[in-house]
């Protein structure tokens, strides 16, 4: 472990993300903390996890930003390749420095200037566990005919047995001292080189009873590169969810189950596009459903996608 500002950080407040080989990225989203935390009023600390290592550039940038912003920034490299190592190695480090909420952003990202104070005054009056917020794409100028189908890109709000659930970790806070007692580690290494598990992660926590609130208003940006602007990446992630989702719904012996939903999702799918969930795009809705049930068939036949390996070495690229 390798510290910028290894000091003990002088709020409650931590910023944790992961990051993998994306410099120019990162960099602006630390400009972008800088003015979150500003308009928030009070001090917080960041950590940066980069599972790479490899550039000393990046935690050069991370000095810079320290002694350029007065934030405290901690800098750690985690060896072990993927996203669930340097996942757990954010945690491990805010339990570490105390704090007692983290919010957490991907490298690819930058919050709008309220980000901190809307999740914070959510979780203050939801008394929630952990709080979500939407994430909006911004597409290259040249894929801008996307915009319409945005919806599939983003991060919306969420429902599991009625109640809000919170399911992926690109915009998040948590209260820390309310997963004091979870098992650590917290990320489970099976999915560290698919993805995947912090949908795991927080299944674990919806029904240990943790409660999660949504906050609308606290919204980031994610660039969606030449690499992912078109359908041809967004079959590929509808099929990666379909098949992971399997995996996480098999855990303590419930595959059963998991496979009758494969069957009931399956027998629908024929008069999927009468149901309008996607009223904008009725037949795009339906091509992702397929792909998705794709995705399952294949993980029930033993197929684990893997959408993040490192063509130099096995692992997996951070932060989505």
């Amino acid at each position: 472990m390798t510290s910028a500002q290894d000091r003990q950080p002088d709020s409650s407040l931590a910023i944790g993300l992961c990051t993998y080989k994306r410099r120019p990225s990162l960099e602006r989203l630390l400009e972008h903390i800088a003015i979150a935390v500003a308009t928030l009023g009070q001090p917080a600390t960041v950590i940066v996890v980069d599972n790479d290592g490899s550039d000393p550039e990046v935690k050069k940038s991370v000095d810079s930003f320290a002694a350029r912003t007065g934030i405290a920034a901690n800098y750690i490299i985690e060896s072990t390749p993927g996203i669930s190592a340097a996942r757990n190695a954010i945690f491990d480090e805010a339990t570490r420095l105390g704090v007692r909420f983290m919010a957490m952003i991907d490298d690819d990202e930058w919050p709008a200037p309220g980000w901190l104070v809307e999740l914070l005054k959510t979780q203050s009056t939801e008394r929630a566990a952990v709080v979500g917020g939407p994430v909006r794409p911004v597409f290259p100028d040249n894929a801008a005919h996307l915009q319409k189908y945005a919806r599939y890109w983003s991060v919306q709000r969420q429902f599991l047995d009625g109640k809000p659930f919170v399911f992926c970790s690109c915009n998040f806070l948590i209260d820390m001292q309310a997963i004091a007692n979870e098992p650590r580690p917290l990320f489970d290494e099976k999915f560290g080189l698919s993805g995947g598990g912090d949908t795991v992660f927080f299944r674990k926590l919806f029904y240990r009873g943790h409660p999660m609130a949504w906050s609308e208003g606290a919204w980031i940006h994610e660039e969606v590169p030449q690499s992912r602007a078109g359908f041809k990446w967004m079959r590929q992630r509808r099929y990666r969810v379909g098949n992971h989702a399997v995996r996480w719904e098999s855990i303590g012996g419930k595959s059963l189950r998991s496979f009758a939903k494969t069957l009931g999702i399956t027998a629908r799918l024929p008069l999927y596009p009468l149901f309008r969930r996607e009223p904008e795009s009725v037949m795009v809705g339906w091509l992702l459903e397929y792909d998705k049930i794709r995705g399952r068939w294949a993980s029930h036949f033993g197929d684990v996608f893997v959408e993040y390996a490192r063509p130099e070495e096995p692992g997996q690229k951070q932060c989505r």
